[in-house]
Protein backbone atom coordinates (compact mmCIF):
# COMPACT_ATOMS: atom_id res chain seq x y z
CA UNK A 1 0.00 0.00 0.00
CA UNK A 2 1.24 3.37 -1.14
CA UNK A 3 1.71 5.33 1.81
CA UNK A 4 2.52 9.21 0.46
CA UNK A 5 5.18 10.35 2.33
CA UNK A 6 4.72 14.86 1.50
CA UNK A 7 2.06 16.71 0.11
CA UNK A 8 3.81 16.31 -3.34
CA UNK A 9 3.05 12.69 -2.90
CA UNK A 10 -0.42 13.02 -1.66
CA UNK A 11 -1.42 15.01 -4.65
CA UNK A 12 0.26 12.74 -7.20
CA UNK A 13 -1.63 9.47 -5.52
CA UNK A 14 -4.92 11.86 -5.30
CA UNK A 15 -4.45 12.71 -9.22
CA UNK A 16 -4.46 9.29 -10.57
CA UNK A 17 -7.77 9.22 -9.18
CA UNK A 18 -9.20 12.07 -9.63
CA UNK A 19 -8.00 14.06 -12.91
CA UNK A 20 -9.13 17.44 -11.45
CA UNK A 21 -6.59 17.51 -9.04
CA UNK A 22 -3.88 17.28 -11.90
CA UNK A 23 -3.37 21.44 -11.83
CA UNK A 24 -2.23 21.13 -7.85
CA UNK A 25 -0.40 18.39 -8.96
CA UNK A 26 1.55 20.07 -11.51
CA UNK A 27 1.80 23.07 -9.66
CA UNK A 28 3.67 21.60 -6.36
CA UNK A 29 5.64 19.30 -9.01
CA UNK A 30 7.58 22.58 -10.04
CA UNK A 31 8.08 24.05 -6.44
CA UNK A 32 8.92 20.39 -5.01
CA UNK A 33 12.37 19.56 -4.36
CA UNK A 34 12.94 15.74 -6.60
CA UNK A 35 15.77 13.45 -6.23
CA UNK A 36 17.74 12.11 -8.86
CA UNK A 37 20.39 9.77 -9.60
CA UNK A 38 24.33 11.17 -9.76
CA UNK A 39 26.61 8.28 -9.99
CA UNK A 40 30.10 9.03 -10.03
CA UNK A 41 29.45 12.42 -8.58
CA UNK A 42 32.14 12.93 -6.23
CA UNK A 43 30.52 13.03 -2.70
CA UNK A 44 31.36 12.29 0.58
CA UNK A 45 28.86 9.75 2.39
CA UNK A 46 26.53 11.39 4.32
CA UNK A 47 27.32 14.80 3.65
CA UNK A 48 25.24 17.62 1.09
CA UNK A 49 27.10 19.73 -1.53
CA UNK A 50 25.87 21.75 -4.13
CA UNK A 51 27.01 21.50 -8.03
CA UNK A 52 29.56 24.01 -8.93
CA UNK A 53 28.53 26.16 -11.67
CA UNK A 54 28.39 24.35 -15.27
CA UNK A 55 30.11 21.02 -13.39
CA UNK A 56 29.10 18.11 -15.52
CA UNK A 57 27.03 15.22 -14.02
CA UNK A 58 26.27 12.09 -15.08
CA UNK A 59 22.51 11.43 -14.17
CA UNK A 60 21.24 7.85 -14.54
CA UNK A 61 18.82 6.88 -17.47
CA UNK A 62 16.78 3.81 -17.89
CA UNK A 63 15.50 2.63 -20.88
CA UNK A 64 11.80 1.97 -21.35
CA UNK A 65 9.83 1.72 -24.74
CA UNK A 66 12.40 2.46 -26.64
CA UNK A 67 13.18 5.59 -24.64
CA UNK A 68 15.95 7.16 -22.10
CA UNK A 69 14.53 8.25 -19.24
CA UNK A 70 15.79 10.06 -16.12
CA UNK A 71 14.77 8.30 -12.53
CA UNK A 72 13.38 11.33 -10.05
CA UNK A 73 11.95 10.30 -7.15
CA UNK A 74 9.54 13.07 -4.90
CA UNK A 75 11.06 11.49 -1.41
CA UNK A 76 14.36 9.93 -0.49
CA UNK A 77 12.19 7.01 0.94
CA UNK A 78 10.95 6.28 -3.09
CA UNK A 79 14.60 6.33 -3.88
CA UNK A 80 15.63 3.20 -1.33
CA UNK A 81 12.48 1.68 -2.70
CA UNK A 82 14.11 1.72 -6.01
CA UNK A 83 17.70 1.15 -5.34
CA UNK A 84 19.47 -1.20 -2.76
CA UNK A 85 22.33 -0.17 -2.43
CA UNK A 86 24.07 3.36 -1.22
CA UNK A 87 23.67 5.32 -4.44
CA UNK A 88 24.52 9.07 -5.06
CA UNK A 89 21.51 11.51 -5.63
CA UNK A 90 21.02 15.10 -6.32
CA UNK A 91 18.05 17.12 -4.58
CA UNK A 92 16.91 20.11 -6.44
CA UNK A 93 13.43 22.00 -7.11
CA UNK A 94 12.09 20.39 -10.04
CA UNK A 95 11.63 23.06 -12.49
CA UNK A 96 15.76 23.75 -12.20
CA UNK A 97 16.26 20.23 -12.73
CA UNK A 98 13.95 19.91 -16.23
CA UNK A 99 15.60 23.24 -16.82
CA UNK A 100 19.02 22.12 -16.60
CA UNK A 101 18.49 18.42 -18.49
CA UNK A 102 15.66 20.01 -21.09
CA UNK A 103 14.71 17.47 -24.14
CA UNK A 104 14.75 14.54 -21.08
CA UNK A 105 12.15 12.64 -20.05
CA UNK A 106 11.59 11.91 -16.25
CA UNK A 107 9.96 9.03 -14.92
CA UNK A 108 8.85 9.76 -11.37
CA UNK A 109 8.81 6.85 -8.73
CA UNK A 110 9.96 4.18 -11.04
CA UNK A 111 8.67 0.63 -9.64
CA UNK A 112 6.39 2.20 -7.06
CA UNK A 113 2.92 2.07 -6.64
CA UNK A 114 2.39 5.67 -7.37
CA UNK A 115 4.69 6.64 -10.28
CA UNK A 116 4.51 8.78 -13.36
CA UNK A 117 6.05 8.86 -16.68
CA UNK A 118 6.71 12.63 -17.50
CA UNK A 119 7.80 12.73 -21.29
CA UNK A 120 9.93 15.67 -22.57
CA UNK A 121 6.63 17.23 -24.36
CA UNK A 122 4.89 17.31 -20.93
CA UNK A 123 8.04 18.78 -18.94
CA UNK A 124 8.12 21.09 -21.74
CA UNK A 125 3.92 21.98 -21.30
CA UNK A 126 4.40 22.49 -17.64
CA UNK A 127 7.59 24.67 -17.52
CA UNK A 128 5.93 27.10 -20.12
CA UNK A 129 2.64 27.04 -18.20
CA UNK A 130 0.39 25.35 -21.29
CA UNK A 131 -0.13 22.76 -19.52
CA UNK A 132 -2.50 24.64 -17.32
CA UNK A 133 -4.56 25.48 -20.89
CA UNK A 134 -4.81 22.34 -21.64
CA UNK A 135 -5.84 20.84 -18.28
CA UNK A 136 -7.99 23.77 -18.75
CA UNK A 137 -9.98 22.45 -22.03
CA UNK A 138 -10.17 18.98 -20.87
CA UNK A 139 -12.56 19.88 -17.82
Amino acid sequence: MFEPQNSLEALMQAATADPGVAPAFYQALLEAEIYILTPDTPMTPGRRRSLKYQEKINVATVEFQGLKWHPAFTSKARISDYVKESEICLGAVARNLFDMLPHSNFWLNPLSECQKPLPASEIALLTSGKIFEVLGRAT
